[in-house]
């Protein structure tokens, strides 16, 4: 992938990653609340997350896309991914810490799945792939 498309593709995924997140937590907000949160997120490490997500996001895609180069193909490579970057970490969370395996742990983990889904698609768009394409 060039270079030019490599920096464009982690912006836009960056961005829509950080977006959809937020909106998602904003919506969701209360039921996530645990006693031991933090009264001030620190935004530069949620920022950080982001980008090296965004940015090994796009690094992978051009081997998964040789083999599965459809928007489907595409939205399964960010789900995949967003479940790769996660679940795993949501479940060391819960048996490490006092926060239980719920509802909200189910609609946060969707949601997840889904913003990767939509980061993966938009990596489809922005690699310049065929939008005939359909699965």
């Amino acid at each position: 992938m060039p270079t030019k498309t490599f920096l464009l593709a982690t912006v836009v995924t960056f961005l829509l990653s950080n977006v959809l997140t937020t909106l998602w937590y904003m919506l969701m907000d209360a039921p996530n609340v645990v006693p031991f949160r933090r009264e001030t997120m620190d935004y530069g490490l949620l920022t950080l997350n982001h980008l090296i997500y965004a940015a090994l996001m796009v690094h992978f895609y051009p081997y998964y896309q040789a083999k599965h180069s459809t928007i489907g193909g595409a939205f399964r490579f960010g789900v995949l991914i967003a479940a790769l970057m996660y679940i795993p970490q949501a479940l060391v969370i819960r048996s490490i810490w006092t926060v239980d395996v719920n509802t909200i742990f189910v609609l946060n983990t969707l949601a997840h799945l889904f913003i990767g889904g939509a980061m993966g698609v938009a990596l489809y768009y922005l690699t310049g792939k065929s939008t005939t394409s359909a699965n």
